[in-house]
């Protein structure tokens, strides 16, 4: 008697409601930074940097020590990017798929470099992402392919948790900005609370400076696709951390649905963080 296949769906649900998650990492490293990547979910569970301007190494992405746990607080693909009835719920299955991993060579200056993609058992939206990792900066692709016949509307972001000691956001900049210069009356206090603001005067790179007193610079662009990139800022009351979001086809008018993938087509997000 042949056993029957579980949907993709039902892989996905499986990995959302399992009491734990496979601890399996992938890591690169070069003399003076580190990553490390949960294969499971596709997480950054350690990224640490060191900056060109003081040789001062950080930990510049925020996760939480236990890394067992299916649903981690830590930086992940979203797509879509807010809530979804879809597979995978809010932010999508890429978060809750486990990933194949490619190695890559080195890249010209010696970059460590790696590529991931989402195992998925049907013809659904893929997704793949490739890391590159220098002493002092890390640069990301996120390609979604689209391998069916009609054109799926969708919207694709980096949910780039950043860490911010003791939660404390006195001295947080945003190109030499507060919070509430950059957004309006009372902004950081709404975000302090967990709400989540979206910002569209993004241009695609801003200096961020922390209060532990290093800046980092975060570039973000769309490839095959002219759609401008915003930016969603968030805040997990009780997490040491500040999310800044580069997302593509995601704002008040469009909801989740304002990128348009024609089909065989696809569209990458690239996103690079630098300490100065």
């Amino acid at each position: 008697m042949h056993k029957i296949k579980e949907s993709f769906f039902q892989e996905i649900n499986k990995n959302i409601t399992a009491e734990v998650s496979p601890t399996s990492a992938i890591d690169l490293n070069t003399n003076k930074s580190f990553l490390s990547i949960r294969e499971r979910g596709g997480f950054i569970v350690s990224c640490e940097l060191t900056s060109l301007s003081t040789s001062e190494r950080y930990k510049v992405l925020y996760s939480s020590d236990d890394i067992h746990t299916p649903k981690l607080t830590a930086s992940h693909i979203m797509s879509p990017v807010g809530p979804s009835e879809g597979i995978g719920g809010q932010h999508g299955f890429p978060r809750w798929a486990d990933y194949r991993v490619f190695s890559l060579g080195e890249g010209d200056d010696g970059e460590k470099r790696v590529a991931i993609q989402a195992k998925r058992s049907d013809d659904g939206l893929a997704i793949a992402k490739t890391f590159e990792l220098s002493d002092s900066a890390l640069s990301t692709h996120t390609t979604l392919f689209n391998s069916e016949s009609n054109l799926v509307k969708t919207s694709i972001g980096e949910h780039l948790y950043f860490s911010l000691l003791s939660e404390n956001f006195e001295g947080l900049k945003l190109d030499g900005k507060s919070l509430d210069e950059l957004l309006g009356d009372d902004a950081e206090n709404s975000i302090k609370t967990g709400n989540s603001m979206f910002w569209d005067g993004f241009l695609g790179q801003i200096s961020i400076t922390f209060p532990s007193g290093y800046k980092v610079n975060l570039l973000a662009n769309s490839i095959n696709n002219t759609d401008s990139v915003g930016l969603l800022i968030w805040h997990k009351p009780g997490s040491p951390s500040i999310c800044i979001e580069p997302t593509i086809g995601f704002n008040k008018f469009s909801g989740n649905r304002g990128l348009v993938i024609n089909p065989y087509d696809s569209v990458t997000l690239h996103t690079k963080i630098e300490l100065e």
